[in-house]
């Protein structure tokens, strides 16, 4: 299997057309499923014990994830999670920056979730790979305690722009609808990758309980209000030491005005050749705005409204607070 570097979906067989809400069929362990509503909304993907994966997802999703619990683990692997549209690509530039000593565009992480095992094991070091799995989806060894986890969070309402404009730049994607059917299913979990909420509460949960020292909190709006300084703490965490000038080049290198502006210049021609077929314009549906609070130009009076219940009502345990704007 040719490696999957971009957060991306394929085209279903022909065979698969059929599907509808009502109707799946069992694939081992993991079923092909269809959601959909009467405005012409549908979700179509692979679900397993209960969640949505991306229907690239190797296989029948269970034997993927078994096969993840006994990688092989390095000591320099960084692993950048985070749920869909909350600055994966972003975290895992300069990620690769401050391992590889190089300030140069690397294109975009192998994601575990992707790519088989096997041709995982293959990849030179140092690897920083993405993932939109959940802390006990990942490796045993990293579990426990080999490797470094840069986890990101970002405002949920943000993310849901964000991730319903990635899904409708790209080729044959798994959610077809429009931005209104989109938060809908994405307040109901229905969803790649499930809920918002569930994903943010694995996270808190992890890190109440979790004891290793290898993993770093990222929270996207901070690293908007002050990158450098979150990229000083990453190279830390990581245990890179790099001058302040090489810092500070990171920085400027990662802002995302500089980004949009370098990304398709630099990365492989065999990554463009890829990003013609996925997406519709033929650019990278990756970096768009990234601004904190762009989410007022989407959201209706009323869809913000219903959102804001939602949210109230979720968080109410938790002190955890996000800026949104």
């Amino acid at each position: 299997m040719l490696g999957s570097r971009f957060w991306c979906s394929h085209k279903f067989a022909e065979g698969d057309d059929h599907l509808s809400h009502s109707h799946t069929h069992q694939n081992k362990m993991c079923e092909w499923v269809e959601e959909s509503d009467s405005d012409g909304n549908c979700l179509k993907t692979k679900k397993y014990n209960g969640k949505y994966y991306a229907s690239i997802v190797p296989g029948n999703v269970s034997d993927h994830l078994e096969r993840l619990q006994t990688m092989e683990v390095r000591d320099d692997d960084t692993f950048v999670l985070s749920y869909p549209k909350s600055g994966t690509h972003w975290v895992f530039t300069i990620a690769s920056m401050l391992r590889t000593g190089q300030s140069k565009y690397m294109g975009s992480p192998y994601f575990l979730d992707y790519n088989e095992v096997d041709y995982l094991d293959k990849l030179p070091s140092p690897r920083v790979f993405g993932s939109h799995l959940t802390f006990d989806e990942l490796p045993r060894q990293v579990r426990e305690g080999k490797g470094k986890v840069l986890m990101i969070t970002r405002n949920p309402k943000d993310v849901a722009v964000s991730y319903h404009l990635f899904m409708t730049k790209l080729n044959a994607p798994d959610y077809k609808g429009s931005w209104e059917g989109f938060l809908k299913f994405y307040t109901e979990g229905r969803m790649l990758y499930g809920s918002w909420f569930e994903a943010f509460f694995d996270w808190e949960n992890t890190k109440a309980k979790y004891k290793g020292d290898n993993v770093l909190y990222l929270m996207y709006e901070d690293m908007k209000q002050n990158l450098l300084v979150n990229v000083i703490k990453m190279a830390a965490f990581l245990g890179e030491t790099r001058d302040n000038l090489f810092l500070e080049e990171v920085t400027e290198r990662c802002t995302f005005q500089t980004m949009f502006k370098t990304v398709m210049s630099e990365i492989k021609p065999s990554d463009q050749d890829y990003i013609h077929q996925m997406s519709d314009n033929k650019k990278l549906p990756i970096y768009r705005k990234g601004e904190v609070g762009d989410w007022k130009n989407h959201f209706t009076v009323a869809q913000n409204e219903f959102f804001d219940r939602i949210y109230e009502e979720k968080m109410k345990d938790t002190k955890c607070t996000f800026r949104f704007e």
